[in-house]
């Protein structure tokens, strides 16, 4: 063998070798850089943890609205009412208004500027139960007054003490509440008086300030990220809907004596929902970065709060049922409405579930429902899965003929329509910001029919969704401002990534100066070659998202109450009514009407002389399902009543039985009770945004009138169970 040849062969293996090494070594090189990155992930992880656990936790046992009632500072204003918020709020309105979640901050309602001024009202704003005034300033003008009472949970579910000033247990309490107390201690443990040592919560006060006169009471359960420590954005929305609710009962006075003298108490149902002090963070760093620290540290709290807002579920809904009953009390015509916001809906949503669903089981044919808890329940954006809805709709699916077929005559489901009376009113409702119109977007076939210009049975329908399509067009343009949190967020958390997949898209679509697939119907202009390499990242990010493998595929676990659409039937066009094969999810929707004077924002402090107008709206929903006797009651929409009396009006805002030309049929029958709204951002918008005046109206029209012809006052529907 030549020396040349040999020498090759060595050079050969010896590149051999240098190849296989730097393999090896590129291998352990990406080993050791994914190790880092892994550890620093990790690191990261942790070091989250830290400080919301430790550095930024809140406390874990703290009440912030419990002292007593009895108290020199809690009781001379009972006595005389509070202006501060109102008068200290007319100053900063001066200012401009800051945004949050609606794009927009009510600058007139700020427990921190009564503060401020006064560093008194941090103790007085620390009273279990309050009263507060919103002057008029007009001649002749009506102040506004209401009271406002906290009942807080630890999260184990026990309730708090009131406290004196110096933070022990109270024993000044007067002595009719010591003695309901001890009564109540008595019956529950069978102990002789000498025995019992009561303690005297922040419920035994409510329900001493209920037990006498006439009351309409707002009943709020706040949600994630939120407690009832002063200052917190949740309790000034409610002193906003106890102040609109002082107003339209005014309204009403003069032509019902009954309301002059009903007074509004407004309960806020307090929890550990900010498990990070994220109003410390923005206090050390700013709101900037403070505010953007704050949501990366909160955004890893979703998982933890939620078990702890099931847990409390029971001892809330039991507070809220001893209330009921007190109210309850024979000859009294008093009112209450319970809302629950984001994981406040999911607690109501988990603590009346069973008790719907056995309501629904123990239901008489031909019989209207009784209210569940109150006079209605409302669930506003609730964080809560799909399927503690289902279950309710399931319960009546079940006894009811769904749709006519070869088994099924066209006269037995036409007869279980009067399963609910038509007197029948909502006892449940859940109300959520959508996305977009028309419910599971639009299929490449439809856009094709809603073009043609023939004179067929579907002439006028085309015109009407072409209308709707424009007014999504300007929407997109604007940027829809709907629900995030529950759409894009819970399922995310559930490990379901589909929906973060289809945000992706759109933020993608937005960057390319388009509208999203399925939400239009308007020819996407061409993309540019910089637009298409900016989005590449995210459409990349979407389709791992949307085929990611193992995550959780069902819907009704992964998906919120208001965000699960039953799906649409393979056949028909969208002003076509086919059955859906899962007739499960969203019922009703609702839009604005762009009333003068409702549909914006009307700052707290201004409220008694606002141009705010919400009048009666009785029996607008009987008149509206009998303006649809041609469809059985089906598609009944509220801006289309059947002739009233005098002075009958429809509500603030426009409710739709059904999911009106979407191609499916209604799921549920015109005068069912159960009501999943699924609402337009010129109504309900983004998670927070619930503080527009037509919407505050709406809800409280449900309660504050008499909608059918069934009985509205709590003592009214007692009665009516009894043969």
């Amino acid at each position: 063998m030549s020396v040349k040849r040999v020498t090759a062969q060595g050079e050969q293996r010896r590149a051999i070798y240098r190849t296989a090494f730097g393999l090896v070594g590129g291998v352990l090189y990406a080993l050791r850089i994914t190790a880092r990155i892994a550890g620093a992930l990790v690191l990261a992880a942790l070091g989250i943890l830290f400080l919301n656990y430790v550095v930024l936790s809140t406390d874990k046992a703290h009440a912030y609205r419990n002292l007593d009632p009895s108290l020199a500072e809690c009781r001379d204003g009972l006595a005389k009412g509070w202006t501060v918020l109102a008068d200290t709020g007319r100053e900063t309105l001066r200012a401009a208004m800051p945004s949050d979640g609606d794009g927009w901050v009510d600058a007139s309602n700020d427990e921190g500027a009564a503060i401020a001024a006064d560093v008194r009202w941090a103790t007085r704003l620390r009273c279990a139960l309050q009263r507060h005034v919103v002057p008029s300033r007009e001649a002749g003008g009506r102040d506004l007054a209401y009271h406002l009472g906290f009942i807080e949970f630890q999260e184990d579910g026990e309730p708090y003490a009131l406290v004196s000033r110096d933070g022990a247990s109270d024993t000044a309490i007067d002595s009719a509440m010591l003695r309901h107390a001890m009564d109540t201690e008595m019956r529950a443990k069978g102990l002789p008086a000498t025995m019992v040592k009561p303690v005297i919560t922040q419920l035994d006060a409510l329900k001493k300030h209920l037990s006498t006169g006439s009351h309409y009471v707002i009943a709020f359960v706040h949600g994630w990220r939120h407690d009832a420590r002063i200052g917190d954005r949740n309790v000034a929305d409610l002193r906003l809907y106890a102040a609109h609710a002082a107003r339209f009962l005014a309204q009403r006075c003069p032509s019902d004596s009954s309301v002059c003298d009903m007074d509004v108490t407004a309960i806020y149902v307090g929890w550990r929902g900010a498990r990070v002090d994220e109003r410390g963070l923005q206090l050390w760093f700013g709101d900037g970065i403070g505010g953007f620290f704050g949501n990366l540290s909160a955004g890893a709290t979703l998982f933890d709060r939620k078990p702890v807002s099931e847990a409390i579920a029971p001892a809330a809904i039991s507070a809220l049922r001893t209330l009921e009953t007190t109210l309850s009390a024979p000859g009294t015509h008093n009112k209450l409405i319970v809302a629950g916001h984001s994981l406040g809906g999911n607690m109501l949503a988990s603590g009346l579930k069973d008790d719907v669903v056995k309501a629904v089981r123990r239901h008489r044919f031909g019989e209207a429902l009784p209210p569940i808890l109150g006079n209605l329940v409302v669930l506003i954006n609730p964080a809560s899965e799909a399927s503690k809805w289902t279950a309710i709709q399931r319960e009546v699916w079940m006894k009811l003929a769904d749709h006519a077929d070869a088994h099924t005559p066209a006269s037995e489901v036409e007869r279980d329509d009067g399963s609910f009376p038509t007197d029948q009113r909502p006892v449940l409702m859940s109300v959520t910001a959508a996305l977009a119109f028309p419910a599971g977007g639009l299929r490449p076939g439809d856009c094709a029919w809603i073009g043609l210009d023939v004179e067929d049975a579907f002439t006028a329908a085309r015109r009407r969704i072409r209308s709707r399509l424009a007014a999504t067009d300007s929407m997109f343009d604007a940027g829809v401002d709907y629900d995030w949190a529950t759409h894009d967020l819970f399922p995310t958390f559930k490990f379901d990534f589909r929906p973060a997949a289809g945000f992706l898209d759109r933020v993608a679509a937005r960057f390319e100066g388009r509208q999203p697939r399925g939400e239009s119907c308007s020819l996407p202009p061409p993309v540019g070659l910089g637009a298409g390499l900016l989005t590449l990242p995210l459409r990349t990010l979407s389709l791992l998202a949307a085929t990611f493998p193992f995550q959780n595929t069902a819907r009704e676990d992964s998906h919120t109450i208001g965000n699960l659409d039953p799906p649409r039937p393979a056949a028909g066009v969208l002003a076509d009514a086919q059955p859906s094969a899962a007739p499960f999810g969203t019922t009703h929707e609702l839009l604005g009407l762009d009333a003068p004077g409702l549909e914006r924002h009307h700052p707290y402090a201004t409220l008694a002389d606002a141009a705010l107008d919400c009048p009666r709206a009785n029996h607008w929903l009987t008149r509206a399902r009998m303006a649809r006797t041609d469809r059985r009651g089906n598609f009944w929409d509220s801006a289309e009543l059947a002739p009233g009396g005098a002075g009958e009006n429809g509500p603030a805002a426009r409710f739709l039985h059904g999911l009106q030309l979407t191609g499916i049929a209604p799921i549920t029958r015109p005068n069912d009770p159960f009501w999943n709204v699924r609402a337009f951002d010129n109504a309900l918008s983004r998670h927070d945004g619930y503080r527009l005046s037509s919407f505050i109206c709406a809800l409280n029209q449900l309660v504050m009138d008499d909608i059918t012809d069934a009985p509205s006052s709590m003592s009214d529907h007692q009665d009516a169970q009894i043969p």
